[in-house]
């Protein structure tokens, strides 16, 4: 894996021990986790605030940085080790609890970020009926939340680096889908935990005295104001994990494309590559991770 620093200079292979690319239908959908040898040059380029670039030009920046200690020496002198998290550059405001309230109606996402304080290209855009995010708030939980209501994911486009906005229905029905064996999959069954994730929410109408909503029996149940009908049936709609995919580096695994085992479609939840040299004990590992999904409603 190719990462280069804000001082154009790549990470070294002999100093770079393992690194996890992940993409995720998330509002901060893409984040970088790294482990490399703590050299004097790395000290001082791995700092939080500080940018990194990838081999297919996509920018993260720096938001945590965790020394510890290792085996490792190096021209006979003992070397600690960095740990690193970065996600795509311009969505650091959003991992920060809000400084003041933001409350907007009949607004596009892309403008919710910037209200947010991040700096997003969007490729394509929904209009979100209402939202708030009070003072004190974490900003993601409100955009996934008004994302939800809208029956939407953000995805990631590595080709043109930028956001768009997916309809989880159009993930769900894509055209095309990748096909893949069954015996690739680890299958995952957990009904009670599907019954767990998929809530039932009530509101109350703008008359002041109905209430919107149905409950199903078995499925939690939670309030949210200031909803319609057709927010309530979009909230109904959730992505829930089916199986786990483990590839060689696969490149066609990408968080909200479409695959098919088995007759079925699912959609990529997450993708994840993982990149360990095996340094620090262990066998060098280069492969590919896809959390397979399909739509749940009701």
């Amino acid at each position: 894996m190719l990462i280069y620093l804000e001082n154009n200079q790549q990470i070294s292979g002999s100093d770079l021990l393992s690194a996890i690319l992940r993409y995720d239908l998330v509002p901060i959908p893409v984040t970088l986790e790294l482990t490399v040898n703590a050299t004097d040059m790395l000290k001082n380029e791995l700092v939080v605030g500080k940018s990194l670039l990838l081999a297919n030009g996509v920018e993260l920046a720096i938001v945590k940085v965790q020394a510890f200690n290792n085996n490792a020496i190096k021209e006979g002198k003992r070397l600690g080790a960095l740990a690193v998290i970065a996600v795509i550059a311009g969505c650091e405001p959003l991992l920060a609890v809000t400084k003041k309230a933001t409350i907007r109606d009949s607004v596009n996402l892309s403008e919710i970020y910037r209200s947010l304080g991040a700096k997003a290209r969007f490729l394509s855009d929904i209009k979100i009926n209402r939202f708030v995010c009070l003072k004190g708030q974490m900003p993601t939980k409100a955009i996934a939340l008004a994302l939800q209501k809208e029956s939407a994911v953000i995805v990631y486009d590595s080709e043109q680096r930028g956001f768009t906005v997916r309809r989880i229905n159009d993930l769900v029905n894509q055209q095309n889908p990748t096909l893949y064996d069954p015996s690739q999959v680890q299958w995952l069954s957990n009904p009670s935990m599907v019954a767990r994730l998929n809530t039932n929410f009530l509101s109350i109408d703008s008359n002041g005295s109905d209430v919107l909503g149905e409950v199903t029996s078995g499925k939690k149940v939670n309030y949210i104001p200031r909803v319609d009908n057709r927010e309530l049936n979009n909230l109904k709609r959730i992505l829930v994990t089916r199986g786990i995919i483990t590839r060689p580096i696969d490149e066609r695994l990408q968080a909200g494309k479409a695959v098919l085992v088995n007759g079925t479609q699912y959609v990529v939840l997450t993708s994840a590559i993982r990149f360990d040299t095996g340094a620090l004990g262990g066998s060098a590992v280069t492969a590919t991770k896809a959390w397979l999904a399909n739509m749940v409603e009701k």
